[in-house]
């Protein structure tokens, strides 16, 4: 059997409805040399047999099924360890991918031949597939390098990376990270390679309000919270104090209006020091990064809302103006 150019890398555990559109999502592509490998971590909710069945439809998709529940860390070492292709596509298993996505994230791939780690934007979306927010990433990797300090700049289900660096280079995804996996290995590739994201919305994430329990939220948190620290020392070339670090946790999970002034005046002052705070792509990710801001203060307070998207504006106005057409007015 030739080895074929990517690999679709998909981790099942009870995905229950979303499954089936998830998987049709990548047979459908216009990219067609891949195969599509499913590691099932042993789902009670029938799964199994949807996934089953769509790889006797296509033998494109190759099925594991492990006895015991693992996890979704060691379930994606595992893939990788079975992968073929040369890069490695992930999808979760509630997500849908554009037809085009596999596509534009290989022709950019073979054009860049330096880029290791691609992602790409996107859009959330509910169990109704209702568009619920934009999701924007930052497209040049000092941005992301820029990003990673406050937050995972890749959506994991729209990254295509290297197979064998990722492998052998670090070891894959590190186990003792249950959630915040990939925003650990990224911030890792990110100190040795190059990495982009692409501007085209190509993936859906579906977001549940009950698909993590509070434990699980918590763990996130925390998981995120320990990489960013490790990741701003890198960025910001010094150690941030505990107020400052703070600061960074309140941006993530949503600031409000009492520590909104100081965010920005300590995002402002790091950003004038950072030796990569050059080129448009800039003022765009500072646009993105009020408008995640605006999101957060909404409904609670418009007039700080309010405040953030006229910010983003002033950083950058097409993006800005392009976002909210998109996100309000479908355009």
């Amino acid at each position: 059997m030739s080895r074929p150019t990517v690999t679709v890398l998909m981790t099942v555990f009870n995905a229950g409805r979303f499954l089936d559109a998830a998987i049709r999502s990548i047979t459908t592509q216009a990219f067609r040399d891949f195969e599509f490998l499913i590691v099932d971590d042993s789902s009670t909710d029938g799964s199994i047999e949807v996934a089953e069945a769509w790889a006797g439809k296509d033998p494109r998709i190759r099925v594991v099924r492990n006895e015991a529940n693992k996890g979704q860390t060691p379930c994606l070492n595992q893939g990788l360890r079975l992968a073929r292709g040369k890069w490695i596509a992930r999808q979760d298993a509630d997500d849908l991918s554009h037809p085009a996505r596999l596509s534009e994230q290989y022709q950019y791939l073979t054009v860049h031949p330096e880029v290791v780690l691609l992602g790409t934007n996107g859009r959330m979306v509910d169990g109704q597939d209702r568009l619920v927010a934009m999701l924007d990433a930052p497209l040049s990797h000092e941005c992301a390098e820029w990003t990673s300090a406050f937050l995972n700049p890749f959506m994991h289900t729209s990254v295509m990376f290297r197979a064998d660096i990722v492998r052998e280079e670090f070891g894959g995804y590190d186990e003792t990270y249950r959630i915040a996996q990939d925003y650990d290995l990224w911030t890792r590739v990110l100190l040795r390679h190059r990495t982009a994201n692409l501007p085209g919305r190509l993936v859906c994430y579906r977001h549940l309000e009950n698909s993590l329990s509070k434990a699980g939220k918590d763990r996130a948190f925390a998981e995120a919270d320990q990489i960013s620290r490790r990741q701003s020392e890198r960025v910001f070339h010094r150690s941030l104090d505990p107020e400052e670090q703070e600061l960074l946790a309140r941006f993530r999970e949503g600031l409000d209006p009492g520590n909104r002034a100081a965010f920005w005046r300590f995002y402002g002052a790091e950003l004038r020091k950072f030796a990569g705070s050059v080129g448009p792509d800039f003022q765009r990710t500072e646009a993105i990064h009020h408008l995640k801001a605006a999101g957060a203060l909404l409904p609670a307070d418009r007039l700080a809302a309010a405040g953030e998207v006229l910010a983003a504006f002033r950083r950058d106005f097409a993006t800005t103006a392009g976002w909210m057409a998109e996100r309000f007015l479908n355009a």
